[in-house]
């Protein structure tokens, strides 16, 4: 029960902190240290996403054809229900 306590908190410190360090004149290339596999979007092109490699490194991968990416989802959508989000959240801009 304390480590599930433990893994929560830190996952919301985490959640805070990159939420606090969104540039919304960015392009959204996250800091891929320690994040191998993880994916978050390109601020400014929904039809590519960003997908941390096992090598630290950033890399722009691109969604399908008739397809965006969804933040909300984590995935790329057909553009029927693709849907336009900010890049950051208002309390961090």
């Amino acid at each position: 029960m304390k480590a599930a306590l433990v893994l929560l908190f830190l996952t919301l410190c985490v959640a805070i902190y990159a939420d606090l360090d969104c540039n919304p004149d960015g392009n959204g290339e996250p800091d891929c240290v320690g994040r191998s596999g993880e994916i978050s979007r390109d601020f400014w092109d929904p039809t590519h996403y960003w997908q941390c490699s096992s090598t630290g490194q950033a890399e722009l991968v691109a969604c399908e054809q008739n397809t965006g990416f969804d933040p909300k989802t984590g995935s790329c959508v057909d553009w029927s229900v693709w849907q336009w989000y900010p890049p950051c959240s208002e309390a961090s801009t």
